[in-house]
């Protein structure tokens, strides 16, 4: 028989807690004398494993939060987000304190599985470093000065000095549920005896948690202004985001997040179809906001102009065919009677002004009908409303 290590007024059924609680302080794995059972190892991290409804809504509802933050108090222009997607398991926080060994770093008080910023930029700082050495072929513009600039100086009280990026905490969109993996190490003999090293050793099976492939990880990194003012060039054309995306297409192909990366544990590639999408909405988002301001200006415009003009440009601002000549919108508003009489005979007198200077007034006819000279029936029609 195996229970949780709490007080029997809290029950036996944690079926709703989060998983980092039943990880942690629900775990069923504790026999009367309050040893760890072997036997129950297996069905403690299974029971760990599951991700409950209520568990998607809150991934769900943190994602979105992330993305409503990065939108009002980043923005696009001080702002970078990453969409990837897991291609091998993913673990980390392995070497937190706990009961089966391995640990695993939930993010409090949600009990969900993250990934601290501090992990993302020190993977990061390590790609750029290796782009900057130039032994993986092209530098990507990365070099000694831009990593300190942007990832931080020193390491020292004298010398030390933040760096321009800050890396937000990565909330996995978990698919499934969290699966366990296990490592197998069998050299016990030589590191804790007298033996020499061999492959013949006994394996000793460790399990631990990990987030499974496929599970979506959306990276948020932000820009400080005011770290670079000596070098206005990185905001230049988001020079510093194809800095920042150089790394991170390194450390997906090369480098892994997380822990155990050196065995193919964290591997991850980027969503090309989230980051079409991404560059869509924000090509759609600027070309609004464009349009915006451009409105605005046109109303301030008008504002100030006076009333014949304010009228002639409200007429051919509202065309539905833009492709539609001015002069042909103008005359048909005054056939349809739009304006009153002093604002039509201004209209009229306008058009009058530039008819004549487009040499497009003419009074008399040379055709066989008349009637079909579109260019004398305009003069015939501004002439007869400028003398009624």
């Amino acid at each position: 028989m195996v229970n949780a290590a709490v007080p029997s007024y809290l029950g036996t059924d944690f079926s709703t807690a989060s998983p980092g609680q039943r990880f942690g302080v629900y775990l069923p794995v504790w026999d009367s004398e309050f040893r760890v059972t072997p036997s129950g190892k297996n069905d403690a991290l299974k029971f760990a494993c599951r991700i409950n409804p209520n568990d998607s809504q809150i991934m769900h509802a943190l994602r979105l939060r992330q993305q409503y933050l990065h939108a009002a108090a980043v923005g696009d222009t001080d702002g970078l987000l990453v969409d990837a997607r897991a291609v091998a398991p993913f673990t980390t926080g392995l070497g937190n304190e706990h009961p089966l060994e391995n640990g695993f770093a939930f993010l409090d008080p949600y009990g969900l599985p993250y990934l601290p910023g501090s992990g993302v930029k020190g993977v990061l700082r390590q790609a750029a470093t290796e782009l900057a050495s130039g032994e993986w072929g092209a530098t990507h513009g990365w070099d000694a000065d831009l990593i300190g600039l942007l990832f931080g100086f020193g390491d020292t009280d004298d010398t030390a000095q933040r760096g321009a990026l800050v890396f937000w905490d990565v909330i996995p969109q978990i698919a499934g549920n969290l699966r366990v993996e296990i490592m197998t190490p069998h050299q016990a003999h030589y590191y804790q005896g007298d033996e020499s090293p061999h492959d013949c050793g006994k394996i000793t099976p460790i399990k631990f948690l990990t987030v499974p492939p496929g599970s979506e990880f959306t990276f948020h990194v932000q820009i400080r202004h005011s770290m670079l003012q000596h070098s206005p060039d990185l905001l230049e054309n988001d020079k510093w985001k194809s800095l920042v995306m150089a790394a991170f297409e390194h450390a997906f192909t090369w480098l892994g997040f997380g822990a155990k990366t050196a065995v193919g544990y964290g591997a991850m590639k980027e969503d090309p179809q989230k980051r079409a999408a991404r560059e869509e909405f924000l090509k759609k988002k600027q070309e609004a906001e464009r349009e915006a301001r451009e409105r605005a200006e046109r109303e301030r415009q008008i504002a100030s102009m006076g009333p014949v003009e304010r009228a002639i440009a409200e007429c051919l601002d509202a065309r539905v065919d833009k492709n539609q000549p001015e002069i042909n919108a103008l005359i048909a508003a005054l056939k349809a009677g739009k304006w009153a009489n002093e604002i039509a005979v201004g209209v009229a007198k306008t058009l009058k002004e530039r008819l004549i200077a487009e040499d497009k007034w003419r009074e008399f006819s040379n055709k066989k009908k008349p009637e079909k000279d579109t260019v004398y029936q305009n003069t015939l029609f501004i002439k007869t409303l400028l003398n009624e």
